[in-house]
């Protein structure tokens, strides 16, 4: 396997759980703010993405939407796959949305490490799909379609095989990859997944899947239940067109 990236062991602390919430007792003194979450296959989507973001002339910037995810979690497969993809594919022309990925997890700041609640293997698989959005943050039908992929089939990240396969089915350089996670310079590999846990931490979000829209709440995709939402696509896609015209 390429991607046996050899980081110290004190770096990747593994937490096994079989849910895709962190305990709260890994996380500062906050509330998990945890309410409750829900195909189109990407690769067929694609035409829907073609324009990037910054081509559009909009009165307004666009509502952003977040989903807070882990690599290796059922749930964060069946909200994307279900829930984020498809209401992308259907407004991302519009110019009225923008969506970002931040990953669940615990920085050990005192060696700078990182805890990931399925183990080292989903704390690279983060990594991986960080490392997609920062180079093709413009692109959601490469980077989406990549962590969609991943998802598909998450018992298999990150091996080789499978990393491979869904970087060339949406157009992604596997090298790029691997040197991005592998990276020891700054904004790159273990610190972009630092960064990435730090922020869910500071929201209090700490279920896999979480989809905010401009900061709020709006579904949670856990224990294989939509909480708060109904987990339906057209629901959603009505909830980002609402808060776009109430800006």
């Amino acid at each position: 396997m390429r991607f046996q990236i050899q980081y110290p062991a004190c770096l990747l602390a593994a937490i096994q759980f079989t849910s895709c919430v962190v305990d709260a007792k890994y996380l500062p003194d906050q509330e998990p703010g945890v309410q409750e979450l829900r195909p189109p296959v990407l690769a067929n989507s694609a035409p829907a993405f073609e324009k990037p973001l910054q081509t559009f002339d909009t009165r307004k910037p666009p509502v952003e939407v977040e989903m807070f995810v882990m690599s290796k979690c059922p749930d964060a497969r069946d909200c994307v796959r279900d829930l984020v993809l498809p209401v992308m594919a259907q407004l991302y022309d519009s110019g009225i949305i923008s969506l970002r990925p931040t990953y669940i997890g615990t920085p050990d700041d005192s060696n700078a490490g990182m805890a990931c609640k399925h183990g080292p293997d989903e704390c690279l698989g983060d990594i991986l799909e960080l490392c997609a959005y920062e180079l093709h943050k413009d692109r959601p039908q490469m980077w989406l379609g990549f962590i969609n992929c991943m998802g598909q089939n998450y018992r298999d990240i990150p091996q080789d095989a499978h990393v491979s396969n869904c970087a060339s089915e949406y157009g992604l350089s596997f090298e790029q990859l691997e040197r991005c996670a592998a990276s020891e310079d700054e904004n790159r590999g273990m610190e972009l997944l630092r960064s990435s846990a730090r922020r869910a931490i500071d929201r209090g979000i700490s279920t896999s899947c979480t989809v905010t829209i401009n900061g709020k709440t709006v579904c949670v995709r856990d224990d294989g239940q939509w909480k708060g939402c109904t987990g339906s696509r057209e629901d959603l896609a009505r909830e980002v067109q609402h808060a776009y015209d109430n800006e």
